[in-house]
Order: structure tokens, then C-alpha cells, then sequence
């Protein structure tokens, strides 16, 4: 007590309020300075008598301080005191959601000299895991490749699983996980219907559809499905069922998708594994919204936003905060849709995320161009620009929207060029399709309608969304729409439009109702049916209005200001193409007078013919001739 008062004297120590004979240094540098100046083994003795006298008041929350003081002395004897705490320190920082800490806590655990290599790499699997749920992947998986080394096989398997857990989250396309996953499968000795290989396997299928390798990802996952059915472990089912998520949100497998989703989502919720439902929810989600299920929708975003507050994981956040903004653009609430992209860049920087900043990207151009502040970049691009390192799609759709023709056909002929079947599983590739249809819909191309249109229909029915919920389109059904008035198929126009109409309605998709509307009232308004154009017109205008959607009220405006100046229907535009064609001009000399593409012009020219009757481009002159258009 005399080195106490001494130290009290000279202001190193205070007493410590209301307690019993406690007394602490008066700043975290005034310790240090302290315990610098001790010698070694003096301080590790220190260590040990703090901690004896610690571990008397058998009080819970002082676990943390006598982990840290037993493993100091451990040299003096108290390895299996300094063992026991660090690994009690490191359970409460994991029911805390204090991952870093945890992982801290079992790797100075993990440093212990007396632990035989089992228990090293059994505390540094642990270590492992933590990383992985603060989002620290890279230092987890260079922990799982050193355990992957080892000489025993089980724990180059368990190894092996946490390394393909630790490279899905960030999104790494590699085929490492897999390669790892079957070298461990092949080597590990167990009987096909064990359930650590059962385990194992739902992980090599997630392993391999990152990989690239789709078909042969969902052969294996349903053959680990099928295992675990057999085995009867319910953990391991819930493992085989999640994994086995990733193998593709095709239209031909949402059905399949949405009904694992919600398998794993009542498993997760009934065992408290909020981790899994964080997973599960995602998914439920992207295929509730592609399969046009507002019910489902709805019920992923609860399990979400569950998920994400209990886990306190940044990958949950992250993919949660992107369905908080999908949904907030759906609702036409662009202001919160922006701050919720922030947020989930942000949540995403916590974890470096390979791709956050294109998420943010997207999310940002898709909400800048219906708002219509991508019409300021208009000045700097020419459609002459290289396409080295730059996101085709991506430049194509910003040509569109600018309606740089010459941009939109060099973009467009560069995607067309490519084996599109190949694209077919990737998770831009609805986006991509998207940007190709809409290009090629405003060149009125319609050979590159005709070539992409049987894509499209593969989503009849359903709603497109693509990445990780960050591109969200309405339904196809307005697409192929398009596609069939471009053709010439009245009909089949409108009944696509009812369809897209009734499923944008049934989402609460206010965003893509009021395009509907005004899509349909550009057909109707080509189809010369003036009162239901200028009707449908309207009502599109009043919503886009409402919400700051200035690209469909251009889009209405364009309909209730163009009404027909001549006969039959037929718009000041067409007017101006029939004078010309009646001239003798090809569609590409109307297209050059008028400064519009060749194929814009054949679309006038064909809307001439149906609205006129004319047969050919001869009688559509006479018909000038004798409606006195020729000015």
C-alpha cells in the first residue's frame, strides 16, 4: 500500500470511484509509461498477481482483463488459465458482435507454445471465421491456405470449406475455391455419406458456380442436397440448401430458387442462424422480384433487415442497404434511393468489396437517368470514344439515354459480335440485355430486335433485375412490347403491355407503371388511336410528375405535343418523312436530311404504310399527292 500512496502522491494513480479499495492510472499514456519501464519478467509477474487477484471476484465482465493478464504471465504457469479466458474473451466479443476482437482474442490464444498443432489450427479456424464475419476476407483466407498445408486431411477439408466461405462474400470469380475444395474432397477419406463431406460438398457446388462453371455447380448441389436429405442433419441441410443458391437466378430456375429461399429461410428463423438468413433473404428477394411475388418480396426484406441487426455483419448490411434502395427506387423515392446506394457504399468500403463501386455505379445511373441529370453530360460525348477499358454496356446504355446514335450503333454491333449464349448465367447479364434492347429499340434496328428478342422472351412473365439487386427493369413483358409494335405485331404488342402493366401494378413498381403508360401511349399514338395516346399519356405524366421522373414526363409530353397534323393519324414527323419519300429518297437520304439514323427513318416509313393503307412506298407518294402533303 506504501507503493500505492507513493504513486497516488505523485499523480500516476487515482482511487476509483465508489469502489472498494480500487485505484487506476490517471491516463492510458501514464500506464504505458509505467510498463515501460518495468523489466520483463518483473511485468509478467505483475501480470500474474493482477490476475490472481482478479480472478477472486468471479465477475463476468472482467473475463477480457484476465485473459489479457494470464496469457502476459503465461510463461510463469498458467497456460491452461491463459487458454481458458482468451477463449471465454473471445465467445463474449462473437455474442457481442465484436468479430475483430474475437478473432484477436483466439489468435493471441493461438500463440500459446504449449498447444499441440491440432489445437493451434483448431483456434485459428476460429480466428478465421470472425475475420470472415467483420469482413476482413483476405486475412482469413491467408489463415485457411496456411491450415490448408497441414498434413491432416480433415482439417485441410474444414480449411478448404472456410476459404470458399471467406471468398463468396466479397464476390471473388475465381476458380481457387474449388480447386482447394476438390484436391480436400478427393484426399479426406470420408465415406460419401458422412456429413462433414456432405458439408463439404454443398461448398465445392457454390465453389464451382464462382468459378464460372454453372451446369456442373448445380449437378453437385443438388447431389449435396439430395445427401444431406438422406444424412438427416439438419445443419448440414440448411448448409447444402444455401450454397446452393448461387447457382444461377435464371428464369428457368426461379421456381427452383425461390422455393430453396424459403426453405432456408424457415430453417434459419426456426434455428436463430441469422447468418444463413442473411443469405437466404438476399436471394428471396431477387427472385420474389423476378418471379413477380410482391408476398415473397416483402417477407425476404423482414428476414433481411432481421438478419443484418442481428448479425452485425458488414456483407449483410451491404446487401441489405441494396434492397432498401432497389425498393425505394421501385417506390419512385430517388432521394432515398440515393441514400441508401451511399450507405451501401459505404457498408461495402468496410469490407473492400470487389464490387461495390460498380454496384454504386449502376444504382446511381439508374436512378440519374430518370430523374434526367445524365442529360448534362451531353456535351462531352461524341460516340466516338474507345471502348479499352471501358464497360461497353454500361456506355451503351449512356449513349442511349443521350441518344448519341453514332455511339449506340458502335456499341451496340461491338455486344451484338459476341456469343451472347455464352452471357446466358452471369448476374449482369439482364442488365446487359436491357441496355441492348433499349439501344436497339431507339435505332428502330430491327435486325438486333430480331436477334435479341427470343433472350427477352425467356423472361415472359417476370420482372429483370440484375447484379446484386442493384438494376431493377419492371417487367419483360414492356420489352417484348416494344419489340412487337417495332415488328409490325399490333397484337401481340398489346398484350404485352397488359401484362407488363398488370405485373408493374402488382409490385407497387410506381417507377415502371408510369413508363408502361407511357410506352403504350407511344404505340397507340403510332397506331393513330389519339384519345387512347393522349388518355394514357396523361396518366403517366400525372405519376412520373408526382415523383420527379422526368424522363417518362419527356417521354408523355413528347405524346400529348405531337398530335397528328395530317390525315390518318399521321405525326408532324411522319409528314415531313412522307414528303421526302414521296421525293424519291431512300430511308438513309430521309434519315441524312432529317438527321436521324437510317433505321429511324424505316421505322417512320413503315408507320406511314399502316396508318395509310399504302402498300408500298409508291402508293404512300400518291397518297401524298392526293391528301395535298407535298407542301
Amino acid at each position: 500500500m506504501a507503493a500505492i500512496d507513493s504513486a497516488e502522491a505523485v499523480g500516476l494513480v487515482r482511487a476509483v470511484p465508489d469502489s472498494d479499495g480500487e485505484f487506476a492510472f490517471v491516463h492510458a499514456l501514464t500506464r504505458e509509461s509505467v510498463l515501460g519501464g518495468m523489466a520483463a519478467s518483473r511485468l509478467r509477474i505483475m501480470h500474474a498477481r493482477a490476475a490472481e487477484a482478479l480472478e477472486a471476484r468471479a465477475d463476468p465482465s472482467l473475463v477480457p482483463r484476465l485473459a489479457n493478464h494470464f496469457l502476459m504471465a503465461h510463461v510463469l504457469g498458467y497456460h491452461e488459465q491463459a487458454l481458458r479466458y482468451a477463449g471465454r474473451a473471445a465467445r463474449m466479443a462473437e455474442h457481442s458482435l465484436a468479430y475483430e476482437d474475437a478473432a484477436k482474442w483466439f489468435e493471441r490464444a493461438a500463440s500459446l507454445p504449449e498447444l499441440t498443432l491440432a489445437e493451434r489450427a483448431r483456434l485459428h479456424l476460429d480466428a478465421a471465421a470472425n475475420h470472415v464475419r467483420a469482413g476482413f476476407f483476405v486475412r482469413a483466407r491467408t489463415i485457411y491456405e496456411r491450415i490448408g498445408a497441414m498434413d491432416d486431411p480433415l482439417m485441410r477439408l474444414e480449411a478448404a470449406v472456410g476459404y470458399e466461405e471467406a471468398n463468396w462474400r466479397p464476390g471473388q470469380s475465381t476458380s481457387k475455391a474449388a480447386d482447394l475444395l476438390a484436391a480436400a474432397l478427393e484426399s479426406c477419406g470420408l465415406h460419401a455419406d458422412d456429413s462433414r463431406y456432405v458439408q463439404a460438398l454443398g461448398s465445392f457446388g457454390r465453389a464451382l458456380a464462382f468459378a464460372g462453371e454453372a451446369e456442373r455447380a448445380r449437378e453437385v448441389g443438388a447431389d449435396a442436397i439430395e445427401r444431406a436429405r438422406v444424412v438427416g442433419d439438419e445443419a448440414v441441410l440448411l448448409h447444402t440448401l444455401k450454397t446452393s443458391l448461387w447457382q444461377g437466378l435464371t428464369p428457368e430456375m426461379s421456381e427452383i430458387q425461390a422455393e430453396r429461399a424459403a426453405e432456408v429461410s424457415g430453417m434459419a428463423l426456426s434455428r436463430r442462424d441469422y447468418e444463413s438468413l442473411g443469405a437466404a433473404s438476399h436471394f428471396h428477394a431477387m427472385v420474389s422480384y423476378l418471379a413477380g411475388r410482391p408476398d415473397g418480396l416483402a417477407a425476404a426484406t423482414a428476414d433481411m433487415r432481421r438478419a443484418a441487426q442481428s448479425c452485425g455483419q458488414p456483407a449483410f448490411g451491404f446487401v441489405g442497404a441494396c434492397i432498401e434502395q432497389a425498393l425505394a427506387y421501385l417506390r419512385g423515392d430517388f432521394t432515398g434511393a440515393e441514400r441508401w446506394a451511399d450507405i451501401a457504399l459505404r457498408t461495402g468500403d468496410l469490407f473492400g468489396s470487389d464490387d461495390t463501386e460498380g454496384s454504386n455505379g449502376v444504382q446511381m445511373f439508374m436512378i440519374r437517368r430518370e430523374t434526367g441529370d445524365l442529360k448534362r453530360f451531353g456535351g462531352f460525348i461524341d460516340g466516338s470514344e474507345t471502348f479499352t477499358g471501358r464497360w461497353v454496356p454500361g456506355l451503351l446504355a449512356l449513349y442511349t439515354e443521350l441518344q448519341c446514335e453514332r455511339g449506340m450503333n458502335r456499341a451496340l454491333n461491338q455486344l451484338l459480335n459476341r456469343n451472347l449464349g455464352d452471357r446466358l448465367e452471369d448476374a449482369q447479364w439482364p442488365m446487359e440485355l436491357v441496355f441492348m434492347v433499349e439501344a436497339a429499340l431507339g435505332l428502330s434496328h430491327r435486325e438486333a430486335v430480331h436477334a435479341l428478342r427470343p433472350f427477352v422472351s425467356r423472361y415472359a412473365g417476370k420482372n429483370l433485375v440484375a447484379g446484386q439487386f442493384v438494376a431493377l427493369f419492371g417487367s419483360a413483358d414492356r420489352y417484348l412490347a416494344r419489340m412487337a409494335a417495332l415488328c409490325g405485331d399490333g397484337a401481340a404488342a398489346e398484350r404485352h403491355f397488359a401484362a407488363a402493366l398488370e405485373m408493374d401494378r402488382r409490385m407497387g413498381s410506381v417507377v415502371h407503371v408510369s413508363e408502361t403508360l407511357a410506352r403504350q401511349a407511344v404505340f397507340a399514338a403510332s397506331c393513330g388511336r389519339t384519345e387512347d395516346a393522349r388518355r394514357l399519356a396523361d396518366e403517366a405524366r400525372g405519376i412520373a410528375a408526382a415523383i420527379g421522373q422526368t424522363r417518362v414526363v419527356d417521354l408523355a409530353d413528347s405524346v400529348l405535343a405531337a398530335g397528328p397534323v395530317g390525315p390518318d393519324g399521321l405525326t408532324e414527323r411522319e409528314v415531313e418523312v412522307l414528303r421526302l419519300l414521296a421525293e424519291g429518297l431512300s430511308n438513309r437520304a430521309i434519315g441524312e436530311r432529317l438527321f436521324i439514323s437510317t433505321n429511324t427513318a424505316a421505322n417512320h416509313v413503315r408507320n406511314i404504310l399502316i396508318k395509310t393503307g399504302a402498300a408500298n412506298r409508291t402508293q404512300a407518294a400518291m397518297y401524298a399527292a392526293d391528301h395535298e402533303l407535298l407542301g
